[in-house]
This record gives structure tokens, sequence and C-alpha cells, in this order.
């Protein structure tokens, strides 16, 4: 995880691209590294006579559990079952011209969480604590139930007879571990490394967890800026803890100086970095351990709120919160539900608590060091090289700060725990929807119980049936002829051509919003999305919020095409931030795209040339999707003055552009064309209707401007239906007879990352493609 790149190594889900590094494989330059096999066979000892082999077993007395904890915790073995006699310790190359350690190793400032080196002065205590290990030769006495003596009984496992111990601890649990309580033990290491007479804890969560540090035998001063009620009443109950009620950065000059400050208060980089300053500076022996170094608070600001910081101290916030399935925030994330917000991107400078201590190491001066526990958020342990017990304290926390077993871990327990959140998101929204579909049916017996008369009296009488007409089939509207003269003489002209729409109040609460706009409805055509049922659950989600509304629309897709495009935007939707729709109708592809806004954190824009269209499909939108809608733009234009207008300006977009509009082969060419010059802020184009053909004035020849664009073999992935032979869209139709392709797919999918751009030429610019003024 760097700043360049917070999400990257242990605080996503990716592992990154580093190799764990056994401490034995580190050698000085021009030494060979042997196979474990090999080191094992050659450092064997020769096997003493059975007598004497006899008389050490009998020599061996039992080791307490908390002596045997002590012993491999200090040596950092880790395979209880199969204790050695540990090889010498290597001593580490120097990494300065000095000799000392530099300011920020560096293993912290790529937070790769490597085998840090190794100090003679920290191997020291390892090294003797080693040699009071057992030995082989112990490991053949019997214990008194019979097991080996080299069989080690984890109680929390479980027995036969009760096999169940660790699975009723686990439930126990919070879902989610996060207080600074699970780590005892390494405070208890910290503790007899070196004296802890004063400790202040900044952010004193419920107060049980101070506690911990009262136990090593120190006064604490517990500081909270707004202490409840509850928090006073347990601090009270403890003499050894004082409550000091105030900020952190304010009130620290106040207090004695520690020996042990613990800084879990508000997790952001201004906070973090005016407490590390003053500590360093006038603490400069203290040991200080930052909770939360990493994901999500690592490279990503959160502000309790209400939030005392200036506003130049902070960043721009968003609704809800991160999740390891998305690098933006998104309200199914690690929201703060009132408590906090958190930064609305992640990385770059003074961004988040990580950046925060490596900048402060780096101006703080001294021969500091850093290293990281990769575990419930990340533990950060910041000492003097030099001060009292900070050798010991290294070389105690060793085991867990070159662990990758606790960072690989630590990124499945974010990932899995983000994936409850989305999946608890989810249950909400189909208990919305059941609760919405209840009050629909109750309102419809009313509505049936009315007209009958209601139980128990008679129903009123049937009136007559009127005879209808019999129906006249509507022409349609062509779907792209003469559009370019429409943009050109009307469309333009207006003001708020190129700007974004806000949404027509007046049609909210119409039962038929499409009649009062003027939009006909010809085939009344509705895509089957239930037809994928079982194959997604997010767009199982989405088939029923769209068949839950009782709105009269049509669409001009198959189900085939919703499902092809949607599982491409589920598939790259960690690579994007955004979907532009182009052309939007009825809000066919918009409200499948909707239903992806929440759960993948995207932001939604609605382009089009007919503003009527645009307010049809955001009010569709907005009936299917309310909690979507806030993220949900129109766009009144055509694409290349979208491109201009708002993808240019806004360097850091990601789009997945979904084209649907003109079917005509000039535009698709200025549309595509347009793309040209924000390539770099385009993921992929999918675009449909390709293999349309029609009637020759509207030149429906959309794969013809694809090839165009890209060349004949450009990479695509075909989506929507393939029509057989014979079917009745490969047959002229009675509007502008139109049919499709037997065999070819309905539209294609096209990421940006490898294609050639055969058009357009380097000499044009993006005005070229702008509709003029006539």
């Amino acid at each position: 995880m760097t700043r360049s790149d917070p999400g990257a190594g242990p605080g996503t889900n990716d592992p990154g691209d580093r190799d764990a590094v056994p401490e034995e494989a580190v050698t000085e330059p021009g030494e060979v590294w042997e196979a474990p096999e090999a080191v094992a066979e050659a450092a064997e000892e020769p096997e003493a006579p059975p007598e004497e082999r006899a008389a050490v077993v009998d020599q061996v007395e039992p080791v307490e559990i908390a002596e045997a904890e002590v012993t491999a915790e200090n040596a950092g073995i880790t395979e209880a079952a199969e204790i050695t006699e540990p090889a010498e310790p290597v001593e580490a190359a120097e990494s300065s011209e000095s000799g000392k350690r530099p300011v920020v190793a560096e293993a912290a400032k790529t937070v790769e969480l490597v085998q840090p080196p190794v100090d003679e002065a920290d191997a020291e205590p390892a090294r003797k604590a080693a040699k009071r290990a057992p030995r082989k030769g112990a490991r053949k006495k019997k214990t008194d139930d019979g097991e080996a003596a080299g069989i080690v009984a984890t109680g929390f496992a479980g027995t036969r007879d009760e096999p169940h111990l660790q699975a009723r601890a686990a439930r126990e649990q919070p879902l989610l571990l996060h207080s600074m309580s699970l780590f005892r033990n390494l405070f208890e290491a910290i503790g007899r490394a070196r004296e802890i007479g004063t400790v202040v804890e900044v952010g004193v969560e419920s107060g049980r967890t101070s506690a911990v540090y009262a136990d090593l035998g120190a006064t604490v001063h517990c500081v909270e800026p707004d202490p409840t009620d509850e928090l006073r009443a347990v601090l009270a109950e403890d003499p050894r803890l004082n409550l000091v009620e105030g900020r952190s950065p304010d009130v620290l000059a106040e207090l004695p100086v520690a020996d042990l400050y613990v800084l879990d208060g508000d997790h952001n980089y201004a906070v973090v970095r005016a407490e590390l300053a003053w500590i360093m500076k006038s603490a400069p022996d203290a040991v200080v351990a930052v909770h939360d170094v990493l994901w999500p608070g690592g490279r990503r600001d959160m502000y309790a709120q209400p939030s005392p910081l200036a506003a130049e101290d902070a960043h721009p916030s968003a609704a809800g919160g991160p999740t390891v399935w998305h690098d933006g925030v998104t309200p199914v994330g690690f929201a703060g539900r009132g408590d906090h917000t958190v930064a609305a991107h992640a990385g770059g400078e003074r961004n988040g608590v990580l950046t925060a201590v490596e900048d402060a190491l780096t101006e703080g001066g001294g021969d500091w060091r850093f290293e990281i526990v990769p575990a419930v958020f990340g533990l950060g342990v910041l000492a003097r090289s030099g001060s009292p017990g900070a050798a010991e304290i290294f070389a105690a926390l060793r085991p867990y700060t070159s662990s990758d077993l606790l960072a690989a871990m630590e990124n499945n327990r974010i990932a899995l725990y983000t994936r409850v959140l989305q999946l608890q998101h989810e249950a909400e929204a189909r208990t919305e929807d059941a609760t919405r579909m209840a009050e629909t049916i109750a309102a419809q017996q009313q509505e049936i119980e009315r007209l009958g008369g209601g139980p128990g009296r008679p129903a009123v009488a049937a009136a007559a049936p009127r005879r209808e007409e019999p129906a006249v089939q509507k022409e349609e509207e062509p779907r792209s002829a003469e559009v370019s003269d429409y943009v050109s003489t009307v469309a333009v002209h207006h003001d708020t051509w190129g700007t974004f729409l806000e949404p027509d109040a007046s049609i909210a609460d119409l039962e038929n919003p499409h009649e009062v706009l003027g939009i006909p409805i010809l085939s009344g055509h509705h895509a089957d999305l239930k037809a994928f049922a079982g194959y997604n659950t997010v767009f199982d989600r989405i088939a029923d919020r769209v068949a839950s509304v009782n709105l009269a629309y049509e669409d001009q897709c198959s189900a085939n095409h919703y499902f092809d495009v949607f599982t491409r935007i589920e598939r790259d939707h960690r690579q994007a931030s955004r979907i532009v729709e182009v052309g939007v109708f009825m809000g066919g592809s918009s409200t499948v795209f909707a239903g992806c806004v929440e759960p993948m954190g995207f932001e939604l824009d609605l382009v089009d040339v007919n503003p009527v269209y645009l307010q049809f499909a955001y009010e569709r939108v907005r009936r299917t999707f309310p909690g979507a809608a806030p993220r949900v733009r129109m766009f009144y234009g055509d694409l290349p003055t979208y491109v201009k207008k708002v993808l240019l300006p806004e360097a850091a977009t990601r789009a997945i552009v979904h084209h649907d509009g003109a079917h005509d082969f000039n535009q698709v060419v200025k549309d595509i064309s347009s793309l040209y010059y924000v390539r770099d802020r385009v993921h992929s184009l999918a675009i449909q209707d390709t293999h349309l053909r029609g009637l020759i004035e509207h030149f429906n020849f959309v794969d013809a401007a694809v090839y165009a664009m890209f060349g004949v073999d450009v990479k695509y992935e075909p989506v929507g239906a393939r029509y057989e032979e014979g079917s009745s869209v490969t047959n002229p139709n009675q509007w502008n007879g139109n049919y499709f392709l037997a065999g070819m797919s309905e539209g294609m999918y096209i990421p940006f990352d490898g294609v050639e751009w055969k058009y357009p030429h380097p000499s044009m610019d993006l005005d070229t493609f702008l509709p003029v003024k006539r």
C-alpha cells in the first residue's frame, strides 16, 4: 500500500507481488543460501549414545505454560511442534553511510511487510531465549496422559469430548474485531522489555481496554474529547485510570511525559501528524503505538463528526465508506453511520494515518524505527533506536511484524467483512422490496373490495362493455434518421444544451409520465430479465425491482443484452468509477445500470439529445432504485459535447460507456472519435445494435463504424442475443424495415486497453466532431 497506489499490498485482498523471505535466507553479499533441507542436515548434531540420551530425558523438567510462551515469543519460534537449535543470526547490512537505521525503513515506506533486517542487539535476547528451549532429544518423554511431549495440547481447539469449544468462543466474538485489547500480548511484551510507569491513551473506546495498559503497572491518562456517562463510570471504577477531557493535540503538553503513547483517536493525517510531532520532540524515549495504519485508514482520512479540523486540514469527504471490492467510496462500504466521514479519495499527500507516520519520521529527525503488526487494521510501533528497551521490544514483536500469515489473514478478514456489508445491504433492499410489494397487494385488495362492494355487500353492477375501435399501429419515429439535422437546427440552440438537467418534479407522482412527456409506446415490449434468475444475485435484485415498479414503458434491447453488459460491468467494476449511458430511450439500460450504482459504487450519467427521454429514464430509475438516484445525472447533449464538457476536465474519471444512441454510421463515427481524446479516461465501450440493418437513408451500419475506428480485426466480446435465420427479427419489420443479421451478436463490448485507433487522424481535434449550429 503506497501513497500513489493505496489499494496495493496488505490493505486489500491482493497480497501483492512480494515473496515471503525466510529469516534463514537473509545472507551477506557473496554468501550462498542453501535449501532448508541441506541446512538441517548440515546442522544435525551427532546422536548421543543411548545411555546419554536417557539421562537427558530424565533431567528435563516440565516447562510451565507461561514460561513456554515467553520463550517462544522471544525466540521468534512459530513451529511449536518442532523446536530445533536456532542457526546463528546474520548481521544486517548497514542501511546508510553512517551505519544507522534510516528514518523510515524501506519496508515501512512501502508497507510490503517483508522480513525485517536482523540487528545484533535485537537478536541477542532471541538467541538467549532460544538456548533455553528444549531440544529434540527431550521430546521423547511421555506426559502423564500418554501424549508425546512434542504434542502441544491447545485448549482453544476443544477436545474430543468437547469439540465445540472453539466454535462457541468464535460466536461470542463480534463480527468485526477492532478493539486494541486484542493486542494485550504485544503490550505485555513491551512491558517486559522496559518499565512502563505512565501511559497516555488517545481514543478510549469503551474504557475497558484502558485496564490493559494499567496492568503493565502504569498510571493511565485517558484522553477523550467528548466522553459519555457510561465511559465516565467505567473509568471511575479503576483508580489507575484518569479521564482527560480534550483533544489530543491540545492536552498532550499538559500531561506528564509518558513511557507509552497509544494513538487511536481521530484517524486522519492532520491529527496524527500533530500528535507525533509533539511526542517525538517532547518524549523522545517513549514507545508509540499507532492504530489503523493499514486499511481503511492508512491511506484515507477519517473525520470524527462533528469535525474540529479547519477546512485546509481536511480532504473533501463523501457519504458511505470504503470497501476492498472497489477503490472508491460506496454506500455499502465501511461507513461511519454518522460517527465519522471519510475522504472521498484515497492516497496522495496528507491523507491517512500511515502517511502521517511516514512524514513525521522523515521530518522529525533522529534514529527512529517503525514496524507494523499487520492485524486488526494494523498496529504500528514506533521507538527511537537506543531508547530503553527498544531493541528488545522489536525483537519480541518480530514474529508478528514479519508474519506473511497475519497479513494474509487480515486481507481475508477485511474482504469477507466488506462482502458481508454488501450482502446486508442487499438483504435490506430485498426487505424493502417485499414491504413495498405487500403494501401494493394490500392496496389492490382494498380496491377489489371497494369495487365489489366489500365483504357482505352487494357488488356494483358491472358497466356495459365499451366497444373499442380497432387498434391502429402507430408509425415509429425514425430512431436515427435526421438526428444530425435535429441536433444542429433545434437542440443546440436550447440554453440547456451541454448542461446537466434537474429532474422534472411535475412527473414524480404521475401514473403514466410518458403521456405527459409525449413519448409514444409502440410495441410495448418488455425484456424478460427474470429469464436469467439464479445466475447472479445482484441481477436477480435488479429484475425483481424492475418487475415491482408499475410503469408503462417499452424496451428495444433484449434481456440477453442487458444481462451480458451487466456481467461485464460487474467483472470490470473495480477498474471504473462511472457508467455513461448514451441514448437512454425509455430507460431500459439506464435502470439496469442504476442497479449497479449502490453495490458497485458507480456514478451514472445519462446522455441524450432529447430531454424528454432523459426525464422519463431518470424518473424510471428514481422509482426503481431511489437510493441510487442521487448519484445519477442527466446530460442534455450528444456524446462529443459530453466528452468536451465533462470527461475532458475530469481527469480522475474512469468510465464504461454504453452506446445505444443514434445508429447512424456518421454519428457513431463522431461519437467514438470523441472518445479518442479521453481514451485514458474510458475503460471500455459497450455498443448496441451493431448488426442492425434498415432503410438505406438511416445508414444502420454500427459495426462498420466500429471497424472504421479500430480496424476489422478489433478484439471484442459479443454481447446480447444471436438470432437464428428465419426468426421474426431477421426479417424487415414495419418500423423503417429494421432487421438483425442472423447469427451475429446484438452488440459488442470493447475494452480500450490495447485497442489500435485507426481513426481519427492526429491532425484532427475534438471540435471537429462537435455539432454545428445551423
